[in-house]
């Protein structure tokens, strides 16, 4: 995407944050694995199964907010756990009431302690408690326990998390791609308690977060140890989370959009029932979709709930054509 200076008030028909996607060994087992979450498992949409080099098998788990898709690839797959430094998407977020002990009900479940030390740990005593862990296929992901959790129900998707080597660079594409400005950026975040969430040494991050409206993204560049400088470049069998797709209101508009601003999508728009796609690669080399779908759907951004407590500049920009 050109480097150009980004308009104050861009326009973009994005609308949130559809899906996350793990690729699994075993979906059986993973989706025993993720089962204490909370997410409910629903029907797999046909625009799945009409993807080139489409799964063996997928099952789409369901959260208020957004969904997280398990995906099973055809081919044998490959055990390589992305480091916490990245590059790439190292994991989603669930956010829990503190009550239901999510993270321990996961590492009983057979997930493996990244975090050290006793996590959760409470990094600034907000009544938030943060852990990270791997679950069986070595995949990452983040639990944030709650004292007084502001969503309903018992699980939230809070977060996908990248890894970036230059944040700079990351805030700039994806608030051109968002038409939303980061809502919060911080250039050190060091300390004991971090080194223990982590799992790392000394650690120092730069992070930025975008609110998307029912989800956030979140970057970190590790300043130390250093996110390698290298592009993603993921085996389509790597275990792991493969990408995320936004949803916007006009897939057409968008694409014509994102020409002008030097970013073309990699295939062409495939349509299935109810939804249609294209995919792009940021300049990392992470994948992400935008999609559109449409009332035969049965997961849009539309049905889910926002996370409306968090600070503005909040909610994306869309146009009133």
């Amino acid at each position: 995407m050109k480097d150009t200076p980004i308009d104050p008030k861009p326009i973009t028909t994005v609308l949130g944050i559809h899906h996350a996607t793990l690729i699994v060994s075993d979906l059986a087992r993973a989706g025993q694995f993720y089962a204490p979450t909370g997410l409910i498992p629903c029907e797999l949409e046909v625009w799945q199964q009409s993807l080139p080099n489409s799964p063996a098998a997928a099952l789409l788990l369901k959260a208020p907010n957004g969904c997280l898709e398990l995906r099973a690839c055809s081919t044998n797959t490959e055990a390589k756990p992305l480091p916490v430094i990245g590059p790439g998407i190292t994991h989603a977020c669930f956010q829990a009431p503190a009550q239901s002990s999510l993270y321990r009900q996961l590492i009983a479940g057979g997930a493996d302690p990244v975090s050290v030390g006793e996590p959760p740990i409470d990094l600034n005593g907000a009544g938030v408690r943060y852990a990270y862990a791997r679950d069986p296929d070595g995949a990452m992901f983040e639990v944030e326990e709650l004292d007084e959790p502001r969503f309903t129900g018992p699980i939230w998707l809070a977060h996908i998390a990248l890894a970036t080597p230059d944040i700079d660079r990351a805030v700039l594409f994806y608030s051109q791609l968002l038409g939303v400005q980061p809502y919060s950026r911080v250039n050190k975040i060091v300390g004991p308690r971090f080194d223990e969430v982590t799992g790392l040494s000394s650690v120092r991050i730069r992070a930025a977060w975008f609110n998307v409206g029912n989800m956030v993204l979140e970057f970190w560049e590790f300043v130390q140890p250093r996110t390698p400088s290298h592009a993603v470049n993921r085996s389509q069998n790597q275990v792991g989370y493969d990408e995320f797709a936004i949803e916007v209101a006009d897939l057409s508009w968008e694409l014509n959009r994102l020409e002008g601003l030097g970013l073309s999508s990699e295939t062409a728009t495939v349509a299935g029932a109810g939804i249609s796609e294209a995919r792009f690669r940021d300049p990392d080399g992470n994948e992400f979709t935008l999609v559109q779908t449409t009332e035969d759907a049965e997961t849009r951004v539309a049905l889910f709930q926002p996370m409306h407590w968090l600070p503005a500049p909040a909610w994306p920009v869309v146009s009133s054509r």
